[in-house]
């Protein structure tokens, strides 16, 4: 199950982040580096989470929760940006609940805490779930198999940057086998 969770989690997150740029500019977003800014500042409250919900809630369940509701941001993310590549067709901006604009950062954003949230639930989980005899051998399996997942999303987020909604659903299926794999 570690494997499956460095994979999915791997292709989900470094399958973004290496390509937020291109898929803000695919979505029509103004001032892409503001927002670039703001998807790295979400690292800050990844992390005060983890400190705060490592030992208290599990890493099991924390784990299965940061994967569950990255998952769910970027299904938000999907949904809110071919709403908005809809309206921006019809030319309707107008908008009941204001920008979506707004909303598509902060699914953005919501997505790299949890991220955040997970990787370093991984890296205190990893190692604990191999003897000291085996430990590194162990997670560097787990972390090769999780940089496999990181070229395979370079590859795949490449040939289908032209197409955000693809490119959020793909990511989105994986990071769901990562949170799924335990209970494979």
């Amino acid at each position: 199950p570690l494997q499956g969770i460095w994979f999915g989690l791997s292709f989900g997150s470094y399958g973004l982040l290496t390509w937020i740029n291109s898929l803000f500019v695919q979505i029509n977003l103004q001032n892409i580096y503001f927002n670039a800014l703001l998807f790295a500042m979400a690292n800050l409250p990844g992390n005060v989470l983890s400190v705060f919900l490592l030992d208290r809630v599990g890493r099991s369940f924390l784990l299965i929760g940061s994967l569950s509701a990255a998952t769910l941001s970027l299904v938000a993310f999907a949904c809110i940006a071919s709403m908005d590549i809809i309206n921006s067709a019809s030319n309707d901006d107008a908008s009941r609940f204001g920008s979506p604009k707004v909303y598509i950062v902060g699914a953005a954003c919501t997505f790299q805490a949890c991220t955040v949230v997970a990787w370093n639930v991984m890296a205190v989980l990893t190692p604990e779930s191999f003897p000291t005899a085996v430990r590194s051998t162990g997670y560097g399996y787990c972390s090769s198999t999780g940089r496999i997942g990181g070229i395979l999303a370079q590859l795949v987020n490449g040939y289908t940057v032209q197409k955000p909604i693809r490119l959020l659903s793909i990511a989105a299926i994986t990071m769901m086998f990562g949170a799924a794999s335990p209970f494979l």
